[in-house]
């Protein structure tokens, strides 16, 4: 694999250095675990192909793929949200 995936300490210290010191920890720890979950669902991605088979035995989009999107957009949600606290 090319990247590194950070690991969760590293992802709770990003998240606080890219928020105001007033956000609340709840929402920095929440940006945290998005950056987790984000990470490895592209670690998932990397390892297994951005494609894979159904119990059918179809190809389908690879199910991470969602939960990489979804995770990105809610972190970003909650950072737009830690805003209010600057």
């Amino acid at each position: 694999m090319s990247r590194n995936i950070r690991t969760k300490s590293n992802n709770l210290e990003l998240a606080m250095s890219q928020v105001a010191k007033s956000t609340p920890q709840s929402i920095v720890d929440a940006i945290a675990t998005q950056m987790d979950r984000a990470d490895e669902a592209k670690k998932r991605i990397n390892e297994e192909g951005i494609v894979v088979r159904d119990l059918r035995g179809s190809v389908i989009p690879h199910p991470a793929i969602k939960i990489e999107a979804d995770a990105i957009k809610l972190m970003a949600d909650l950072l737009k949200k830690s805003e209010q606290f600057y």
